[in-house]
């Protein structure tokens, strides 16, 4: 499924959050791993002509060699760990690259650290990780500072928590997500986040009322029918589901999360048409910023193989 692993770096020191959960993934997928950044170099420079234009060569090549003493370690730190590592290096951005760099390498997975997104709302088109989000053909393993503080003891990923968007292509996403956890050995609990049934109102011509306690009853009743017939979909794991009311979705699934102390969270991948709508304030973001465990974020065109 993941054979081949693309773990996407600025060379920043975050970048080393996202080894613990690497290893497991590539020990369980028996994947080959590619540690790919992309130094500045000439790509800010302006353009140059003539005797001028052969120093590009030397400015990307300086910067390169600056650079593989980090990656080299990294890569040794990770061959330590069982994991054997290539290095794969462009002169660009790295994020700016790496959509492209993931067809190119024929990646099966891209993981990234995302330290750094404090400002994730304010600068959603502009994020690198919303960005990955957006355009990434292939799922998005991510982790940020939160999870840091278990990553050394992390080893294993047996208990994935799966929210559920019935108003996206579910059966995609919960497919996948049950083929991950039947290749990770682990179960699934599906959970879907409503609006608390005893708060909704009805519009009459008299004015707004509380929903009436036997309606209350049928809607909570039809929505458990719902998650529970989708979490019958899955087969070949252990699967469990639990109906959540709460105003805040994004809080509601972290604190589930923390309660089942969830190795994985797997989520659907926002489109580049539903960044605005579904993602500002949504359950998305929220798992992405805060997440104690990896989240696994499953785009719509990514295909089981």
């Amino acid at each position: 499924m993941f054979d081949h692993i693309v773990l996407l770096t600025d060379l920043s020191e975050s970048t080393r959050l996202a080894f613990a959960p690497l290893r497991v993934f590539a020990r369980e997928f028996q994947s080959k791993v590619t540690l790919f950044h992309a130094v500045r170099g000439s790509s800010e420079l302006f353009s140059l002509s003539g005797d001028a234009a052969q120093m590009r060569a030397v400015i990307d090549e300086a910067d390169r060699q600056r650079a593989m003493p980090t990656l080299r370690a990294w890569a040794d730190e990770l061959a330590a760990a069982g994991v054997e590592v290539a290095i794969e290096t462009r002169v660009g951005s790295t994020f700016d690259l790496a959509t492209d760099a993931l067809v190119e390498l024929k990646a099966d997975l891209a993981v990234v650290a995302t330290l750094g997104l404090q400002d994730f709302t304010g600068r959603i088109l502009g994020s690198p990780t919303a960005r990955l989000l957006r355009d990434s053909k292939v799922p998005l393993l991510s982790v940020n500072e939160q999870f840091g503080e278990r990553g050394r003891e992390f080893e294993q990923c047996r208990r994935i928590v799966h929210p559920i968007d019935f108003s996206g292509p579910w059966q995609h996403t919960i497919g996948a997500a049950e083929s991950v956890a039947a290749e990770l050995g682990g179960r699934i609990d599906v959970i879907d986040v409503i609006a608390p049934v005893h708060n909704q109102k009805l519009e009459t011509p008299e004015g707004e009322i509380l929903l009436p306690k036997d309606l209350q009853y049928t809607l909570r009743s039809k929505m458990q029918a719902r998650l529970s017939d989708a979490a019958h979909t899955v087969e070949k794991v252990p699967a469990y589901w639990q109906l959540i009311e709460d105003n805040k979705p994004g809080s509601a699934v972290m604190a589930y999360a923390d309660r089942s102390k969830a190795d994985l969270i797997i989520i659907h991948a926002i489109g580049r048409d539903h960044v605005r709508n579904t993602l500002l304030g949504s359950v998305a973001e929220h798992v992405i910023k805060h997440a104690r465990c990896p989240v696994l974020s499953v785009p719509d065109s990514w295909q089981l193989m």
